[in-house]
């Protein structure tokens, strides 16, 4: 549990927790004193000394139930207030460290992401509204048994050891039901994998109706089965926990009736006041260990939440925070020296280089390459999204060390191949209406999308049509180098063309630095300098221009 308060304990304090306390154990003493008063009503019915309506006992019943009502209440909008305060917070603070995570960070723990946040948030929600109940029954508990001594010290001491038996049976029985909530929250994981997977290629599922299939029937099915046996196996355990404890606790009851009472001579009324706190301690006890199996859930679901974010934490490799954007009249070049990057720690693996790379302010750069051939991985390793094995950046002669890769990212507009476009215009702090309306009308959509306060009209769209307005959207940035993977592979050859011959020449016109990846080989003659990407090696390519010209246009006449 201790983890699960490291959790807690930020969000409220610990003067928030000490009236938390305070507040639980002052219900479990109102209902304590509750069951003493009705105690003391009956020794005195049983005794005959209560024939007539006394106010003083009236006047304390309806003190004791008024108070309890409004420490219940109070209590009970607390939990409220911290569950709704713990389920935002944990929320925004997985995705806050997120932000603050690497690219590569992102891309190997995104499943454990997902579960945390759609899992892990909502156990540890739940467990929240439940532990002041859990300590609230644990004061009353602990009270029935001062209450239980005062009556008979030799039945205290017989509870007291059914208890500890109770006590003993779960915490032998504890360990298995743990390992098994354990296995069903790494299960998670993987059903979430397999979740993602139908999402993500549903496309691909729906051409061959074999593949989504084979992810249920062989991948989700034997999740489920194997969760719900871990979960059904563990609940149980707890199920037999709390009936071993009843069990206990009426052969106590039965015993004190029909024994205990006769052989140790107890007046009536003690016995009658002893029964009628065993079953409240009974009651509480209950509370107790039908509360447990959340309780333990939320500390594993502690456990995975603070694993993950030490996880993201400890593998910071930079100055996280927010970039300071290079203007376009600052930025003069980016030289790549010796760069190269591995998939794995043995130099025999997968990768590119060593590349030599430079641009200069004002260059249109295409690069190409055959699938495999380790573009994306360059681009990737340029972008800043990467860290390079070995070699170096360069921005404006300057390396790039960890603490200035933000403020180099940023030095970037993107659109990439599997480009996201948000539906609105975010990280512009001051929007140009002239600008806009110029680009829209020159990528031709301004019969498509309208803006307003930022928000695009929509983005229900062509994928041509969604690239457009993802670059629209990129160059909206006004930063100084705009990088492009395969943009105009989705267009249209009408506007293929217009692209490269029209809008690229504008583009450069306004001093911005452009970097594509291409296979329009007919419009490389567009660019000012030409590479190849070949099994991890980027090759200059020296391209007559008016050969690729007369190639362009004999091709147009085919």
């Amino acid at each position: 549990m201790r983890r699960v308060l490291k959790i807690v304990l930020p969000l409220i304090g610990k003067s928030g927790f000490l009236k938390y306390v305070i507040l639980g154990i002052l219900s479990g003493l109102f209902s304590f004193l509750f069951i003493n008063a009705v105690n003391r009503v009956i020794g005195l019915l049983i005794a005959g000394r209560f024939t007539s309506i006394q106010k003083e006992y009236i006047i304390a019943f309806a003190s004791i139930i008024l108070l309890f009502i409004w420490i219940r209440r109070t209590l009970a909008v607390a939990i409220i207030n911290l569950s709704q305060k713990l389920f935002w917070t944990l929320r925004k603070e997985i995705l806050s460290t997120v932000l603050k995570a690497s690219f590569q960070q992102l891309s190997a723990k995104r499943v454990k992401i997902h579960s945390a946040i759609l899992s892990d948030v909502h156990i540890l929600t739940d467990a929240s509204m439940n532990i002041i109940t859990f300590a609230t029954s644990l004061v009353l508990a602990i009270a029935c048994l001062g209450y239980l001594a005062s009556l008979s010290m030799v039945l205290f001491v017989i509870t007291l050891a059914i208890s500890l038996m109770g006590v003993s049976i779960y915490h032998f029985s504890t360990r298995k039901n743990n390992q098994q909530f354990e296995a069903s929250r790494s299960l998670e994981n993987e059903f979430i994998d397999n979740f993602n997977a139908i999402l993500d290629g549903f496309k691909e599922i729906y051409m061959e109706p074999k593949k989504g299939r084979y992810i249920y029937d062989k991948k989700i099915d034997a999740i489920s089965k194997e969760a719900y046996y871990n979960n059904t196996t563990a609940f149980t355990g707890f199920l037999n926990n709390q009936i071993t404890g009843q069990v206990l606790f009426y052969v106590l009851i039965s015993s004190v009736l029909l024994f205990f009472s006769i052989i140790l001579k107890i007046p009536v009324n003690n016995t009658v006041s002893f029964i009628f706190t065993l079953l409240y301690l009974l009651g509480s006890i209950e509370t107790v260990m039908v509360l447990l199996p959340s309780l333990m859930r939320a500390r594993i679901a502690s456990n995975h939440l603070m694993d993950l974010q030490k996880e993201l934490a400890e593998e910071e490799y930079e100055v996280q925070g927010l970039s300071q954007q290079v203007k376009r009249d600052a930025f003069e070049s980016i030289a790549i020296k010796d760069l190269e990057y591995h998939y794995s720690a043995t130099k025999t693996s997968f990768g590119i280089g060593p590349v030599n790379f430079q641009v200069n302010k004002g260059d249109t750069v295409f690069i190409y390459g055959g699938n495999g051939s380790g573009k994306t991985t360059f681009i990737h390793n340029m972008l800043g999204l990467i860290t390079p094995s070995d070699g170096q950046i360069l921005l404006n002669n300057v390396p790039v060390t960890s603490e200035r890769y933000a403020s180099y990212r940023a030095v970037f507009s993107v659109v990439f191949s599997d480009f996201y476009l948000f539906n609105e215009l975010i990280g512009i702090d001051h929007f140009n209406e002239d600008r806009w309306a110029y680009y829209l009308n020159l990528f031709e959509m301004e019969h498509k999308v309208k803006i307003e306060n930022k928000c695009f009209s929509t983005t229900d769209l062509s994928t041509g049509q969604r690239k457009r307005l993802a670059l629209i959207a990129a160059l909206m940035e006004e930063k100084p180098v705009l990088v492009i993977d395969e943009w105009a592979a989705d267009q249209d050859p009408y506007f293929r063309e217009k692209f490269y011959t029209k809008i690229i020449p504008l583009l450069k016109a306004e001093g911005l630095t452009i970097i594509a990846i291409t296979h329009d080989d007919k419009y490389y003659y567009c660019a000012d300098k030409l590479y190849k990407m070949d099994y991890g090696k980027l090759i200059k390519e020296e391209v007559d221009i008016e050969e690729v010209k007369v190639v362009s246009r004999n091709s147009d006449l085919i």
